[in-house]
């Protein structure tokens, strides 16, 4: 029997125009293509930084090179940068590029943004800031193997080193909309790249509380499901900076304020990630994420991927066997729609020494993919509708259409089937016979099943316990899947993951063998 770790991780190799093994290359998701800009040639004799962009297909698993118009402004080579994306731009902050008059690298502190949609550089806007005094300029002083990340229209860039190799302690907020820094505040303790990284979201993670009677034509209310929610200028996401060399609590809370600045807060209890070294990570659902190289000195220098619960302040240690044991292992990322954790390297990989440093050399022709949803890790289904909107819409709509609704039910026995527990899904049939006119739709289905389709039209939600009966969710997911219904598709599978149980353990893997949900399935 196979075990968990090897139905969840995989091994792709990429074809095409490969990129070169680097030193300090970033990296940055948008929709099904990852981006790769900059690094340094990991074996060249002198550092070498380079300024070519290159982008991953991983629906086909292919790399393209990409060229640049020849009227372009293009960015300066360089390493130890960052990427982010907004807007559907590439954001590409700092990093060391090559000096004008001596071969002697120098640090950056320019904004450039590449336009995804034309493939084009856009001019830079140029380290401009507000008309203040100079020293309350919030213009950040140059730097590299910094952090960054985004929260909605603001870029945020935290720590770094200098050219001396001295760690900064800011943190500085550069406006996309108005191109131009906005903030520059004290961050301590110090953070770099080699030991910290920066991750947030764009969605919050809400729950469901609807103001259903409790016992109505449209069921009783059940357990309200969480739900995503996009974050807004009034409402941002939280930030999270875990940083490996601090010995108890490695979580930092950044929390986005109104006027442009940052309230830090620390993360309590401590939580239990151990350091790692060369750390990346994101924020999937309510689950912070954080990869890396495991750094104790009597340790192997295994490759480990953690998880930690955001509500519950859990954290676990996914296990992946012997694939990332040994090798050269360190530039994780995540793709949101697919629930998946990406993570380049080389089996044969290592590490070299440079500058009295020890840098991770990463190849991109190989790629392990691990699947986060089989572990229960996944981004929660959007709400079509606020919750006080849903829960009016569904009890009116179906007191209304009390008569009708039983008469949309063709059924071979009692209208009103009792369902309680797992339902055989061998006695599910692969397919449902539908009519539909201008004036009605029939479905071949008992009773609550149909019930529980018309209370899904109505609120475009699952909130009533007759929607949530596993029986009754078994047949929504054939229902789904056949008719290519993704919003209840995703809905029905949210409400298996959230109820699964031993008891209904044996159910669930069937029909979700049927509907080919493999990530629903392996869990």
């Amino acid at each position: 029997m196979r075990s968990t770790c090897e139905m969840i991780i995989q091994s792709r190799e990429t074809i095409g125009d490969v990129p070169p093994e680097l030193i300090g290359a970033s990296t940055a998701l948008a929709g099904s293509k990852l981006y790769l800009f900059g690094g340094s040639l990991a074996f060249s004799p002198e550092p070498k930084p380079i300024a070519d962009l290159y982008v991953l297909d991983l629906e086909l698993w292919k790399w393209e090179k990409l060229q640049p118009a020849v009227e372009d402004p293009l960015p300066m080579p360089r390493c130890f940068h960052t990427i982010d994306i907004w807007n559907n731009h590439l954001v590409v902050f700092g990093g060391l590029g090559e000096g004008s008059d001596s071969g002697e690298l120098q640090n950056l502190n320019d904004v450039q943004l590449f336009n995804i949609s034309t493939r084009r550089w856009l001019q830079s806007p140029g380290p401009r800031s507000p008309a203040v005094s100079p020293p309350m300029a919030p213009i950040p002083r140059p730097r590299h193997s910094h952090l960054s990340c985004i929260s909605l229209n603001q870029l945020l860039v935290i720590g770094g080193r200098d050219s001396g190799g001295n760690t900064l302690t800011d943190i500085c907020v550069y406006d996309l909309g108005k191109k131009e820094w906005i903030c520059r505040q004290q961050y301590f303790p110090t953070v770099d790249a080699d030991h910290a990284l920066a991750a947030t979201s764009q969605w919050h993670i809400r729950a469901s509380t609807p103001d259903l009677p409790g016992d109505t034509e449209c069921g009783s209310h059940a357990t309200p499901l969480s739900y995503s929610e996009l974050a807004t200028d009034q409402s941002p996401c939280d930030m999270y900076v875990y940083n490996a060399d601090r010995p108890q609590s490695k979580l930092d809370v950044l929390r986005p304020l109104s006027d442009g600045k940052i309230q830090k807060e620390r993360l309590l209890p401590p939580v239990a990630i151990p350091s790692l070294r060369f750390p990346s990570g994101a924020i999937l659902g309510n689950t912070l994420i954080v990869a890396g190289n495991n750094s104790a000195d009597n340790a192997e220098r295994a490759f480990s991927i953690w998880t930690l619960d955001l509500e519950t302040r859990t954290s676990v240690c996914i296990g992946t066997g012997d694939l990332l044991k040994n090798g050269s292992w360190g530039k994780s990322f995540l793709w949101h729609e697919q629930n998946q954790l990406f993570v380049f390297g080389k089996a044969a990989g290592s590490f070299v020494t440079d500058a009295s440093e020890q840098r991770l050399v990463l190849g991109w022709d190989a790629v392990t993919v691990v699947n986060l949803e089989a572990l229960g890790i996944y981004q929660p289904p959007t709400l079509k509708w606020t919750p006080p909107l849903e829960s009016w819409v569904l009890h009116h709509s179906l007191t209304v259409n009390r008569p009708i609704s039983p008469l949309c039910a063709t059924t071979g026995g009692e209208q009103h089937t009792q369902l309680s527990g797992a339902d055989d899904s061998r006695k599910h049939q692969k397919r449902t016979e539908v009519v539909i006119t201008q004036t009605s739709l029939t479905l071949s289905q008992s009773y609550p099943v149909t019930m529980a389709m018309l209370q899904y039209f109505y609120s475009l939600a699952l909130e009533t316990t007759l929607q949530r009966a596993p029986a009754v969710l078994s047949y929504l997911l054939l229902i789904s899947t056949e008719f290519h219904i993704l919003n209840l598709r995703a809905l029905v599978m949210h409400a298996m993951h959230v109820a699964l149980t031993q008891a209904t353990a044996e159910g669930v893997y069937e029909i979700a063998a049927s509907c080919g949900c493999r990530s629903l399935q392996i869990r």
